[in-house]
């Protein structure tokens, strides 16, 4: 499902992601319009802005969650690419935060890689992630935040791979693992740094990279 209040952008989404295989089962223009349509339709995942006609896309990821749990992926796609925003949005639930400014051939794999439990984060997203990784890195690993349990090496390289947008794929390339035992890793993680999701345990890590 797409929920966007801009009907000529919303029409493009919509023909862009069936265009290439993914069915659509509704749209939406408002929050109280896409719970409706969500109650009825039940999709796999919504694609959602932030900004709309009668509230805030804060709102609705906010009460979809509350709803319909983690059996539903839930991604924004926005204009807004402030870092900022992107934390609230996994706070509230969001299990990516892409912006409007990437490639479009990029936006359907990314929301099957999402739906398929990675990390959908845009480059830009991504990038405000790495910096603040770097600038608190120094010559020293980053460290996990202070109370949580600690994260061992490899679990830690993992997670800064995961902040960069990398797909489970990628980082058993990157690593020389097999996929299944990057997964292994990622369920360690998320169960060690409290995080329902990879988007959300790489918003910890920023959020530890800024202390």
């Amino acid at each position: 499902m797409v929920v966007d209040d801009h009907p000529l952008f919303l029409r493009g989404v919509v023909s862009l992601l069936e265009g290439n295989g993914l069915a659509v089962v509704g749209t939406a223009r408002g929050v109280h319009e896409a719970l409706a349509v969500v109650a009825t339709t039940r999709p796999d995942a919504v694609l959602l802005d932030l900004h709309m006609e009668d509230g805030s896309g804060h709102e609705l990821l906010r009460r979809l969650r509350d709803r319909h749990g983690e059996g539903m992926t839930l991604v924004v796609l926005t204009v807004a690419n402030d870092p900022h925003q992107m934390l609230a949005a996994v706070k509230n639930g969001a299990d990516g935060y892409l912006t409007k400014d990437q490639p479009p051939e990029q936006l359907p794999r990314t929301l099957r890689g999402a739906i398929a439990g990675e990390a959908a984060l845009s480059r830009t997203m991504a990038a405000h992630l790495l910096r603040d990784v770097r600038a608190a890195q120094g010559s020293a690993a980053v460290r996990p935040p202070t109370g949580r349990a600690r994260l061992t090496p490899r679990q830690l390289e993992i997670l800064q791979l995961i902040a960069s947008g990398s797909t489970t794929r990628d980082i058993a390339d990157r690593l020389y693992l097999s996929p299944e035992t990057v997964r292994w890793h990622v369920k360690a993680i998320l169960r060690k740094l409290g995080a329902r999701t990879r988007a959300e345990a790489a918003s910890v890590l920023h959020q530890a990279a800024s202390v």
